[in-house]
């Protein structure tokens, strides 16, 4: 699944880099602009109907009906059912709605007429069989076609919901898709395994029946019956006369679902392929008309039409509880309206959310100090107002505008794009592509490039558009589930191709005018007033004019080659102050303070001082008791001297060093006795105890000999210096 993920993420990524620009159809001039927020976090089934005038929408969400305006997004009404609403149908006369109500137990579903303005229920009835997921009207609104209980499918009664006509044919299983035609004279159906049958309005003749291949997603005859066409394996749909000709199909990948124009001559596609699309195609020759892109998943949608093949707005669907609505215009509260105005928006203050333009409503607006004479929703945040910032090189300009999108609309879109590729509540950086590409993809190139070029004046140059990209700059991408204040800011980058010779001074760049948002952009949605202009470039220094006000005329700007000083070509200065630069030097700094500390409190392996240990031994002999073995004859003493290291035995074994005891009374240390050569004599060898007497005074003492004290670097092996030291105690 992680695979799998991943895979599509990097083809999203490399079709909108490299291919989009290049394959994408023109845009409708339809936009993200508003959501219906129905506050029902049910799960269920989402369906969604629309009026002949537009006006009026009715949706489901689980188990819950709502009719609301599509004006100003308020709910008219709503009706609670007990169970799952499967499928909603509006009478083609907008006065009665037909509902499908999962079966609570009894194992069939619940047809219910109801009155379209007021929900009561006009009939209800049991006569379809369970999971019955089709309904539909006929075209005059007489009758209703649903799924038969047991195979194939029926015709009711609106009135009483009496069955009329049944069409049973060869179908099995269960029916995926069905529609009348409009003069009510055929009827299609298709069954799970493909077959597909067309019958008469009687259901007493069969004009036609295909095995078609099982992957069938929808079926309809066109406004006009001249044909019946169903979308098949994802990718086509396939036509027929009513004679049984099969025409040239119409190629549409990653196809869904299909509605007709009012004429007949266009099809509206769902389209599931590298993403969410509404696109629009002309059925005689398959060309791709327009496309709306969409960044949230949708299940249904509706649409009205300003003329064929021209969408005034649509309605959609969502995984949340939002109907979410992309329109070609972006009306706003209070335009129009008299009073003051101090963004210059068309909305006078006491009506405007956001009096000094910066995107910030102005019950949030905190941008002042608290001694400030004036009000802080007058004094505009320059980080959040509208940017505009040109970016010179040697032939190309870079004009980069950013926007901010106030808290509420930032919410919503954060809501719809957590489900756009996956199920989980992470908003993560594919999501926050998808959103970018698919308002990049809405927005009319030319309209918006004109209106940016003719902005602009540098002296000498001549700008040719050519390309264009989006991003969203933050406020998406890891940002918490119910963060409802973090407000979007994102930008627009169009790029020019500069002719002729830039002319460096003072006021070389002029901007004529402060570009307007322009149809099918979801700039309307943000500020446009105030804005912060600014000129930059590898080689011109940086100049800004904010804020600027509509009120002010055109404004100027400095363009200044940078100074580069000689030294500035042999180090890069930035370097020292860079973080990473900082780091290595203070790491570099403790490890040798460490080091250093470390050597400095390092001991040797041995350290021996035979003075004090022989001048204490001298001392202790007046007073020490010793044994004399009467056996023994001459005592010899001798004198011990350490034995240089090259006479010492090479396979000499390590001996004991001395140990040093001490006295239990004084606790001084003291010496073990040294070892004596003695000669053996054969006298009684009987043991007496004796003191310890001194020389005579003429007799010469024994010359102590001073010695050094034994230090042996820690490097050299304990073994050697061990046989060292036990040789010197033998001695």
């Amino acid at each position: 699944m992680a695979k799998s993920s991943m895979l599509r993420f990097l083809i999203i990524v490399l079709t909108i880099l490299f291919f989009a620009p290049i394959i994408s159809a023109d845009s409708s001039n339809l936009f993200f602009e508003s959501t219906y927020d129905s506050e029902i976090e049910n799960q269920g089934f989402r369906a969604i109907e629309l009026d002949q005038n537009g006006t009026l929408a009715y949706a489901s969400f689980g188990n819950t009906l709502v009719q609301y305006s599509t004006s100003n997004q308020d709910t008219i009404q709503s009706k609670l059912f007990e169970q799952d609403i499967l499928s909603v149908a509006l009478s083609p006369d907008g006065t009665r709605l037909a509902l499908t109500i999962k079966d609570g137990g009894t194992a069939t579903d619940t047809i219910y007429v109801l009155d379209a303005d007021t929900f009561n229920t006009k009939i209800s009835s049991q006569a379809t069989a369970s999971n019955a997921v089709l309904l539909s009207w006929t075209d005059n609104g007489a009758s209703l076609i649903t799924n038969h209980p047991t195979s194939g499918l029926i015709k009711l009664n609106r009135e009483d919901l009496s069955t009329e006509v049944q069409f049973i044919g060869n179908l099995s299983g269960v029916i995926k898709c069905t529609d009348i035609s409009p003069s009510g004279s055929y009827l299609m159906g298709i069954d799970e395994t493909g077959r597909l049958t067309v019958w008469n309005s009687n259901g007493d003749y069969i004009h036609h029946e295909f095995l078609l291949d099982s992957s069938v997603n929808d079926c309809s005859f066109d406004p006009t019956e001249s044909m019946f066409t169903v979308s098949i394996n994802g990718d086509k749909i396939r036509k027929w006369t009513l004679a049984g000709s099969e025409l040239r199909p119409l190629d549409i990948p990653g196809i869904n679902s299909y509605k007709w124009s009012s004429n007949g001559q266009y099809v509206y596609a769902h389209r599931s392929s590298l993403g969410q699309f509404l696109t629009i195609y002309d059925s005689s020759d398959s060309s791709e008309i327009s496309e709306v892109a969409i960044f949230h998943q949708f299940s249904d949608f509706e649409f009205l039409e300003s003329s064929p093949g021209i969408l005034e707005f649509a309605l959609f669907t969502s995984k949340t509880e939002h109907v979410v609505t992309y329109h070609s215009i972006h009306l706003r509260n209070g335009v129009g309206e008299s009073g003051s105005d101090f963004d210059s928006d068309g909305i006078p203050n006491s009506i405007d959310d956001d009096d000094d333009g910066d995107g910030i409503e102005d019950i949030w607006d905190l941008n002042c100090n608290a001694g400030a004479s004036f009000s802080c929703d007058l004094l505009p945040d320059e980080t959040y107002i509208r940017s505009m910032n040109l970016i010179l090189n040697e032939t190309v300009l870079e004009v980069k505008e950013t926007f901010t999108l106030n808290k509420s609309d930032s919410s919503i879109i954060r809501d719809l794009s957590r489900y756009s590729m996956d199920s989980d509540l992470k908003l993560s950086a594919e999501e926050s592509l998808l959103f970018a590409a698919s308002f990049c993809d809405n927005i009319h190139e030319e309209n918006y490039s004109i209106s940016i070029q003719d902005a602009i004046d540098i002296d000498g140059i001549t700008l040719e558009y050519f390309s264009m990209r989006c991003s969203v700059v933050s406020g998406m991408e890891l940002t918490q589930v119910d963060d409802d204040r973090t407000q979007i800011r994102y930008s627009i980058i169009t790029n020019f191709n500069m002719t002729g010779d830039i002319i460096i001074g003072s006021d070389a760049i002029r901007i004529l005018y402060q570009p307007t948002d322009v149809q099918g952009s979801i700039t309307s949605l943000s500020e446009q007033h105030p804005m912060a202009v600014s000129v930059s470039g590898q080689a011109y220094e940086t100049d800004s004019f904010s804020p600027w006000f509509l009120q002010e005329d055109t404004i100027t700007l400095n363009l200044k080659e940078k100074i580069s000083n000689e030294n500035e070509d042999l180090v890069d200065s930035s370097i020292f102050s860079s973080w990473w630069f900082i780091c290595l030097i203070v790491s570099t700094l403790v490890i040798i303070g460490f080091l250093s500390y470390k050597l400095k409190n390092k001991e040797d392996s041995y350290s021996i001082n035979l003075d004090d240990e022989e001048e204490q031994e001298e001392q202790l002999y007046d007073t020490d008791e010793e044994i004399y073995d009467t056996s023994f004859g001459e005592i010899e003493a001798t004198e011990t001297s350490i034995i240089p290291k090259e006479d010492i035995p090479a396979k000499n074994p390590p001996r004991t060093r001395s140990t040093t005891v001490r006295s239990e009374k004084n606790l001084d240390a003291v010496t073990a006795p040294r070892k004596r050569r003695i000669r053996a004599t054969e006298e009684d060898s009987t043991v007496r105890v004796s003191k310890r007497r001194r020389l005579v005074d003429d007799q010469v003492k024994p010359k102590i000999r001073k010695r050094r004290a034994v230090r042996q670097s820690s490097d050299v092996e304990d073994i050697e210096m061990s046989d060292v030291l036990n040789r010197y105690e033998e001695n």
